[in-house]
């Protein structure tokens, strides 16, 4: 009974250092939208086994130091699960802190980019950042300075930022349009969008 619940008990800590292990690259990487697959391919989880190797290596070395009259192998089934708590917690505490720290610097951009929504809404120009990277139009330049005149009418320009785009930074972004959403609706009357859009088409 006492073996049943021993491999019991070693089988659940596996599963959660499993576990831990892939959620650690989220973590790591947060705010980066969760997706499952990804996380375990990115993660590097075809290592995984080489640290379950270990922890049983680590185990069978204590198991062979103990009292020798005792089960050596009911003594391994006590020390493994111990050995992989421990890096069950060492995980677990990494990923905290590196969630902690994301977490706080997301919390860091988002008021940059509200405080310069707010600049942007004192001045009237606000500027909406995009990743496209190096773009041919296919409009010649007359055509491109309509465009921005129009854009301009109903206060906003574009500015390509490149074709990096970090999850933080996105994420920020978030709140800037968030805060000048209310504005730009207040300046050009609601379905402004759908108005220069068409403005922008019809140059076509």
């Amino acid at each position: 009974m006492k073996k049943n619940v021993l491999i019991i008990t070693n089988f659940i800590i596996i599963l959660l250092l499993a576990v831990s292990y892939i959620l650690g690259h989220y973590f790591i990487n947060y705010p980066m939208p969760f997706n499952f697959w990804y996380s375990v391919k990115e993660s590097g989880f075809e290592y995984f086994p080489f640290i379950l190797a270990a922890t049983a290596l680590i185990a069978y070395l204590v198991s062979c130091l103990s009292v020798k009259s005792s089960n050596f192998k009911l003594r391994f089934l006590i020390f493994y699960p111990i050995v992989n708590f421990t890096v069950l917690l060492f995980f677990i505490i990494t990923s905290e802190n590196e969630l902690i720290k994301n977490q706080n610097e997301l919390s860091k951009k988002e008021t940059e980019y509200i405080l310069q929504a707010q600049k942007d809404i004192k001045n009237d120009r606000v500027s909406f950042s995009y990743a496209g990277g190096l773009s041919f139009s296919v409009y010649n330049e007359h055509v491109l300075s309509r465009i921005r005149d129009i854009r301009k009418k109903y206060g906003i320009t574009y500015e390509n930022t490149g074709c990096v785009s970090d999850p933080m930074t996105t994420e920020a972004q978030k709140k800037y349009r968030e805060t000048v959403n209310p504005y730009l609706e207040k300046r050009n009357g609601k379905g402004w969008e759908y108005r220069m859009q068409q403005e922008i088409d019809s140059l076509k």
